[in-house]
């Protein structure tokens, strides 16, 4: 008997996973790692070696990390409005505050 597919991939992915388009996909990974604890799961390089997708988790939540690209209509939050203003929700202490001090140069 062949073994059941579950094409939703449920062990590895929740019912709904957040994307981000970045700048820099290995500088975006850095940060969410430091500044909120989360662990790479996955970098996935495209033909020219650059990454092209990252996957990160935290506590059984999916963070996907893509490339800013304007043909595809990607594009970061300061591209598109001047200023990175993505909002987060956290259930941790204060993580602004320590995201903050880790990041600061890089969300600028």
């Amino acid at each position: 008997m062949a073994k059941k597919i579950d094409p939703l991939n449920k062990k590895q992915y929740g019912a709904v996973s957040a994307m981000l388009t970045v700048s820099d996909i290995p500088t975006a990974v850095s940060f969410y790692q430091k500044a909120f604890g989360f662990s790479k799961r996955a970098v996935m390089n495209g033909p020219d070696g650059k990454p092209i997708h990252a996957e990160l988790t935290l506590r059984g939540t999916t963070l996907m990390l893509g490339p800013e690209n304007p043909a595809l209509g990607k594009r970061t939050a300061k591209t598109q409005c001047g200023s990175a203003s993505n909002r987060l929700n956290s259930s941790a202490e204060s993580p602004f505050a320590h995201a903050g001090r880790i990041g600061r140069n890089y969300l600028s």
